[in-house]
Formats: structure tokens, C-alpha cells, sequence
């Protein structure tokens, strides 16, 4: 089932390019993570309520204010520091150093964890991220420039936040839709915070009002609890392979929906993210 939970996530996230082209027709980014982050945090209360009830699950304030910092880290921070880096750099290099997510989520559960981590995966991990660097610029390697190292540090940063998210949530003790009501709040939080100084408040348009519920309910919201429990089902390592797929999956939906050129590098790098799936999918999950 843990495979089946990472694959809805995959599914789920390929389709973000879609929404936010469709999604920021008068809104800005900070607008759009707001309203993203209120729909999830209202969406992940009442499927709370629903499984609880009127009975509450008690945390102490520590506990509390933890996960709305793990909240803040996955759900604004992580979206903000991507945002502007598409806003003001290459958006190659953005996309490349973005996917790095996935392999500081398996540095860093090795590091904090001690989950086992063996060089041919790790070889084969990143056989993975070379065929969504080949994908990305269609071939053509000298399309990677670095725009500014501040800009760079910055997408970094805020793949590394989602990265730590990552790994600190795979051991939360909370109630599934406690946690993740919990963390969507701190993320509406954060969001709150950064449309207040440096943006305004805004109503999302009639057209935006649908790819904005279905980012806030499916692509934020609900793909939470099912990555959370990935990462509780299976290892670190063999969830962020299954993040690989994303990109190839995007790509099919922009092919669809925006009828874009096809290239032969498609076919080449989704070569590499496969045999780097079956890899490392073929082998025993190792548990912590």
C-alpha cells in the first residue's frame, strides 16, 4: 500500500504546472499560496472532524507549535523560496535544483535516521535525477546557466525545507488528520504572514476559483495524508524514487493540454528515472 500512496502523490503533483498556469490568471504566487493553503487547512479540518468527532486528540503546546513549524516548512517556505526563484531565474536551473528535494530527503534520513543506504542505490537514485536533468532541458545541456548563486541558495533552501519536512514528519506520533490539519494551518500561517508584506490581499477570479480548490483539496490538501503515509509504509529512499516520476507525468499533461513539442531527450530521460525506479524498487525496503 505504500507504493500505491506515493504513486497517488506522483499522480497528483505532475498535474502542478497545469493548475498553476491556470490558477494565476490575476493572482500572484503569494496569493495563490494563501488561498491554496486556506482551502487545505479548512478541507484537512473537516476531515478531521469527520474521523473524530467531537472528541479532540490532546497534544501538549510543544508538540503543537512543532508541527506547525514542520507545516510551515512543507507548505509555505518551501513554495515561496521555489516561487521566487521561477520568478526572478533560469527556469531550467529552478526546475533542476528544485529536484534535489528528493535526494537530501535520503541524505538527511541517513543522517538523522540511520536508514540504511546502499552506494549502487544510491547510484541508481541519482541515474534518476540525471534523467529529469536530461528531460528538463530537452537535450541540450548548455541551456543550464546559473542566473545569480543568491537565487540558486535560495531554491536550494527551499528544497531542503521540503527535504526536512519530509523526514521529521515520517516520524510524527499525531493522529494522521490531526498532523495534517496541523501543518496546513502553520502553512496558512506562513503564507499569511508573507502576503501581508510583500503583496496584498486579493479575491481569485471566476476562472481561477476551480484550479484553486483542486490545488487546495487534491494537490496540497489531500496528497498530504497519502504522502505521510508513504513515507510511514515504505523507506525514505524508495518514496523519493517514486518523486522522479513527477516530471514525466507533467510532461504528458502539457503535451496534452498545451500541445508543446515533443523531443527524443523525453524518451532518453525517462529511460533513466524507469530503470532507476526498478532498481531501486526491486529491492527490500529498509525500514528505520
Amino acid at each position: 500500500m505504500g507504493y500505491f500512496y506515493a504513486f497517488f502523490c506522483v499522480l497528483v503533483w505532475s498535474f502542478i504546472p497545469i493548475i498553476s498556469r491556470l490558477g494565476q490568471i490575476t493572482l500572484n504566487f503569494y496569493q495563490l499560496l494563501f488561498w491554496s493553503n486556506v482551502i487545505s487547512t479548512i478541507v484537512l479540518g473537516l476531515l478531521y472532524f469527520i474521523s473524530n468527532g467531537w472528541k479532540t486528540n490532546s497534544i501538549s503546546i510543544k508538540d503543537y507549535l512543532y508541527n506547525l513549524i514542520l507545516g510551515s516548512l512543507g507548505c509555505a517556505l518551501y513554495y515561496l523560496f521555489l516561487y521566487y526563484g521561477y520568478y526572478n531565474g533560469n527556469s531550467i536551473e529552478v526546475l533542476i535544483i528544485q529536484y534535489t528535494w528528493p535526494l537530501q530527503m535520503i541524505i538527511l534520513s541517513s543522517l538523522l535516521f540511520k536508514e540504511k543506504l546502499r552506494t549502487s542505490k544510491l547510484i541508481a537514485v541519482l541515474f534518476g535525477f540525471f534523467g529529469i536533468v536530461t528531460i528538463v532541458v530537452k537535450g541540450d545541456f548548455k541551456q543550464i546557466y546559473f542566473s545569480g548563486i543568491s537565487i540558486s541558495l535560495l531554491v536550494l533552501l527551499g528544497a531542503f525545507c521540503f527535504a526536512l519536512f519530509s523526514v521529521l514528519s515520517k516520524n510524527s506520533k499525531v493522529e494522521l488528520f490531526h498532523f495534517t490539519f496541523i501543518i496546513f494551518l502553520g502553512g496558512t500561517i506562513t503564507s499569511s504572514v508573507a502576503l501581508i508584506f510583500f503583496s496584498t490581499f486579493q479575491f481569485p477570479s471566476a476562472k481561477e476559483i476551480v484550479p484553486i480548490i483542486a490545488n487546495g483539496l487534491l494537490i496540497n490538501g489531500i496528497s498530504y495524508i497519502f504522502w505521510i503515509k508513504a513515507l510511514k509504509s515504505i523507506s525514505v529512499t524508495s518514496s523519493a524514487v517514486f518523486v522522479f516520476f513527477t516530471p514525466i507525468l507533467s510532461l504528458i499533461w502539457i503535451l496534452i493540454f498545451f500541445n508543446e513539442q515533443f523531443y527524443l531527450s523525453y524518451i532518453v530521460g525517462g529511460f533513466l528515472v524507469l530503470f532507476s525506479g526498478i532498481y531501486c524498487l526491486k529491492e527490500k525496503s529498509s525500514k528505520i
